[in-house]
């Protein structure tokens, strides 16, 4: 197995976690929000949902460029 033929395996166990990570602090905080409204803990989830949004683009990104790259 080449080098970048790893990396894709990497970028694309690490998208998987990365989104299933983004659904469940996003879900957690959306349920959190609507039983006890606007407080700390849907703040924070808020946040840290942000981050693995940016973090999901990101991975997402150069998985797609590792992909192309390995075509060409």
């Amino acid at each position: 197995m080449s080098r970048i033929e790893k990396e894709i395996e990497f970028y694309k166990d690490l998208f998987g976690k990365v989104y299933t990570m983004f659904l469940e602090v996003s879900g957690g905080t959306v349920a959190h929000f609507s039983q006890k409204g606007m407080d700390f803990l849907t703040v924070i989830g808020t946040i840290v949902s942000v981050c693995l949004f940016v973090s999901l683009l990101t991975v997402g990104y150069i998985y797609k460029e590792k992909i192309n790259l390995l075509k060409e």
